[in-house]
């Protein structure tokens, strides 16, 4: 017994001192299938792991902002500009071209000037259109420059300052279409723009028609009609517009409005053959001058409609003055737009 103890012990040192298999390493692992990957350098930086978190980006990117222009709305471009959407679903590049190189749509300005105003809804600016508006109303019979109605119920006394033409039409039953007591009319026979621009004219004596029922004296609207048949540049309109203006706004502190108006003329602003063509057309020069005054005092001043003949038989033989016919169809015009 005691020499099979010995034995064992024996084997068990030489074990242990790695003369016999086993000594100091582990029991080799069967082996496993071939992994066909290339080594990795220990000294190269591994690969982060995909992230699982939805559109993660890396720290230094540009945010991604969700929206209707493809995938992910506004999009961080290569060189840190952004993709801008347009309304037609597809990117506004951010050096303002297309993605696929084409010239940008009609729209991307806007919806560029839209985003970076503040205007989430991609609108143009109201400065851009109010021009564009007031263009457009000025021409259009029913609507003056401002977009406003010419309707008397916001004013308690409206003077109409106008010519011999003027009292032919509005003393022949235009305040009977009207409230009458809200009008009063001021007329002088060839009552040219030049003499208004004077303020010491004796123009300005002239008494008033009709008186309105409150405050004659102290309207809160006037009406003003130019005349010139001789001006035809902005030179000659324009100091007298804004000359008449401003003795207007010293005359009639009281006026909220003053309307700038030119005489009615001929169908088109095309000449008719009564006379020779200054007595029944206006010179584009009087349009722009009379918009130019309502455009340096907006608060105050806008142009009255371009109140047209609808045939050159509605005047007579001596243009601006109506003919019966004309007198007519002028007080039913005038009183549907400012009644």
């Amino acid at each position: 017994m005691r020499s099979k103890v010995a034995i064992w012990f024996c084997l068990d040192l030489l074990v242990a001192c790695g003369i016999m298999p086993g000594c100091g390493a582990s029991t080799a692992q069967p082996a496993g299938p071939t992994d066909a990957r290339p080594a990795v350098d220990g000294s190269a930086e591994m690969a982060a792991p995909p992230s699982t978190e939805p559109n993660d980006a890396a720290p230094d990117a540009p945010l991604i902002l969700g929206g209707s222009g493809g995938a992910g709305g506004v999009q961080p471009t290569a060189d840190g500009a952004m993709d801008l959407p347009t309304s037609d679903g597809g990117l506004l590049a951010g050096d303002a071209t297309a993605a696929d190189g084409a010239a940008p749509p009609a729209d991307a300005a806007t919806e560029v000037r839209g985003i970076a105003d503040g205007n989430v809804t991609g609108q143009p600016d109201a400065a851009a259109t109010a021009s564009d508006a007031g263009s457009a109303a000025a021409d259009a019979p029913g609507a003056s420059s401002d977009g406003a109605a010419g309707a008397s119920s916001a004013y308690a006394c409206t003077l109409m300052i106008g010519i011999q033409a003027t009292d032919e039409w509005y003393s022949a039953g235009f305040e009977t279409m009207v409230d009458n007591a809200k009008w009063e009319l001021i007329w002088v026979h060839s009552g040219f723009v030049e003499l208004w621009a004077d303020a010491k004219d004796p123009v300005w004596s002239t008494a008033i028609s009709s008186p309105c029922a409150q405050n004659p004296t102290k309207p809160d609207r006037v009406i003003f009609v130019a005349l010139n048949f001789d001006y035809t540049t902005l030179t000659e309109w324009t100091p007298a517009i804004t000359a008449t203006v401003s003795n207007l706004e010293a005359k009639y502190p009281s006026a909220k409005r003053i309307e700038l108006m030119s005489f009615i003329r001929a169908p088109g602003n095309n000449a008719c053959a009564q006379a020779p063509a200054k007595r029944s057309t206006i010179a584009p020069a009087q349009d722009q001058a009379m918009a130019m005054a309502a455009a340096a005092n907006p608060e105050l001043v806008v142009v009255a409609p371009k109140f047209e003949a609808k045939t050159c038989g509605e005047f007579s033989s001596n243009p601006p003055h109506p003919s019966p016919a004309g007198v007519s169809a002028w007080i039913k015009m005038m009183a549907d737009y400012y009644r």
